[in-house]
């Protein structure tokens, strides 16, 4: 009976034989080797992800930095410690928010891609083609460098949008004052309206009369920030300056 079974499945097993592997499931096959190993290297060297991280975190803050500092043609880099790129990385956790999510969306998109070709053979022999040997070198290559234009295209896009809402006077102001006097004429103690554009370590940058100002820390009395309504009245006093003769020309108004 045994040996009846055993022809019927080899019989069986001639007429169906096996299903070839597809180039798309060797290459899913090195990606998990790939990321076995990884995992595993990782988990052994803890420091490494730290480190990692750190320089990652510091290269946004720099490219965001200068990127922002050279729209104020200033050069800003004599004034900056290699934390301050940490620093300024930091300060804009949305920045890095939209790297993780965009990240966290390409690796959604290839996991679904797997399971339909797992799932829907035929839709794995049409897309076969692109899991050539020769395109899965290119695929490693492309997602080595696509975390690193996507960091490189928020960066400038943070300072960018930065630079425009300093500009235009949408950031929140500040009446700044300082312990010793400015070296110019009025020997200034207090700045008033100022802008702040970043800080450092040591410096605090801000913009005030269209211009960039380094101010020490060690030279910061102190920092009050303004209301909302009191930090556009360029615009509120004209509009003051024009009701005025109305109001002189129209007496009766006044006193109904």
């Amino acid at each position: 009976m045994n040996t009846e079974t055993d022809s019927l499945s080899q019989t069986e097993a001639a007429r169906d034989p096996a299903t070839p592997m597809l180039h798309g499931d060797i290459y899913d096959q090195h990606i998990d080797n790939l990321m076995q190993r990884s995992g595993r290297y990782l988990l052994a060297q803890p420091a490494l992800l730290l480190t990692g991280s750190y320089l990652f975190c510091s290269m946004l803050g720099m490219i965001f930095v200068v990127s922002l500092f050279d729209k104020f043609d200033f050069a800003v880099l004599p004034y900056l410690e290699i934390s301050d790129f940490l620093l300024a990385a930091l300060s804009r956790p949305w920045t890095l928010l939209q790297l993780v999510l965009g990240l966290c969306f390409v690796a959604l998109l290839l996991w679904l891609d797997r399971l339909v070709r797992q799932r829907y053979r035929t839709y794995a022999r049409l897309s076969d083609r692109f899991y050539l040997p020769r395109y899965q070198r290119m695929s490693l290559v492309m997602f080595a460098v696509m975390p690193l234009l996507f960091l490189v295209n928020l960066a400038l896009a943070e300072a960018s949008s930065t630079n425009r809402a300093v500009k235009a006077g949408t950031t929140p102001r500040f009446n700044l004052s300082l312990i010793y006097p400015l070296q110019d004429a009025g020997k200034t103690m207090q700045l008033e309206q100022v802008q702040i554009i970043a800080r450092s370590v040591s410096y605090l940058f801000v913009y005030h009369q269209d211009k960039i100002k380094v101010i020490p820390h060690a030279n910061v009395a102190g920092l009050f920030p303004l209301p909302a309504a009191k930090t556009d009245t360029s615009k509120a006093e004209p509009n003051k300056a024009k009701s005025e003769p109305a109001a002189a020309a129209n007496p009766a108004a006044k006193n109904p």
